[in-house]
């Protein structure tokens, strides 16, 4: 895609695609059915309260007789990171990172008829929701802070939970009732409540999540690199630091260096580098971002 969608929209797989016959309910219910799913991977949550991991693991792996229990008793079970230990699912996250440079994760959830798990809430991502089996509604919301991204107006913390808060009161500007074998492209920053309450199925779905690239990021690696330099790596003397007057000369050098670095930068060399980290770095995941590798190499001779 040359285009990346900015309002929500529902899409289905090609009728000859392969998508169905590797992510399906099947998958999803053998790995709860077997407990061969990373017991630090799910979560069970019912209308937003999450359950301990001890109620459904016995002996620290995952126990499927307790998940069992708790799915007929209308919690959510949520598989989180399955790119990391499913290897059809990573293919499918590797195959959407190559085509389009955004690294990809995936959550899978299981929701009990008339059941929710999460509420009203947005993400900072682009999500691909591929509903499996049963039905679920999706309430959406446009969004109602301005390009939110990683820890910046997240919905779960200031100032974007008073503007949850304040959204929650309003009507949603569009209503999906996701069926089997349908796609539900939903933009980051839409507030979203989706709910399997009123549905006599269970809802199996499967979150494919891209995480887009943005100037933050061209610019955090072009930071790395540059820190990488000499002049940039060399003490500073303590005389220096607590003076004022000498640290103020001190930022200045290093704001100076930092510039000229990337004055001098090879534009096209570095742009090659980052292209091919943004199809490969694998430090995506639903819970946190693993620490930045330096891919940028030999920056001398990129000049």
């Amino acid at each position: 895609m040359a285009d990346w969608p900015t309002q929500p929209a529902l899409h289905a797989p090609p009728d000859d695609g392969r998508l169905p016959a590797v992510v399906n309910v099947k998958l999803i219910n053998d790995y709860l059915a077997s407990g061969t799913a990373p017991h630090d991977q799910l979560i069970v949550i019912k209308d937003g309260a999450a359950l301990h991991s001890r109620a459904y693991t016995t002996d620290g792996y995952l126990d499927p007789g307790k998940i069992a229990k708790w799915r007929g008793r209308g919690y959510t079970i949520q598989l989180r990171n399955m790119h990391r230990w499913c290897p059809s699912v990573h293919a499918i996250c590797a195959a959407i990172q190559d085509e389009t440079g955004y690294g990809t994760y995936a959550t899978g959830f299981v929701t009990p008829a008339g059941g929710q798990g999460l509420h009203h809430h947005w993400d900072q991502n682009m999500g691909l929701i591929y509903q499996l089996a049963g039905r679920k509604t999706w309430q959406l919301w446009e969004p109602g802070v301005e390009e939110p991204h990683r820890e910046k107006f997240a919905s779960n913390a200031p100032p974007g939970s008073a503007v949850l808060n304040r959204m929650k009161t309003m009507r949603p500007d569009y209503e999906f009732d996701l069926g089997p074998g349908q796609i539900l492209a939903l933009p980051r920053g839409w507030m979203h409540n989706p709910h399997a309450l009123g549905q006599t199925e269970e809802s199996v779905h499967v979150t494919l999540v891209a995480r887009e690239r943005t100037g933050y990021w061209i610019a955090g690696k072009l930071a790395q690199a540059a820190l990488d330099s000499a002049p940039l790596r060399r003490v500073i003397p303590p005389g220096n630091v607590v003076d004022p007057g000498a640290f103020a000369k001190q930022v200045a050098e290093a704001r100076d260096l930092l510039t000229q670095w990337l004055a001098d930068a090879d534009v096209t060399a570095l742009a090659g580098e980052l292209l091919a980290a943004a199809r490969a770095e694998p430090n995506v995941d639903y819970i946190s971002h693993a620490p930045g590798q330096n891919l940028i190499g030999n920056h001398q001779s990129n000049r």
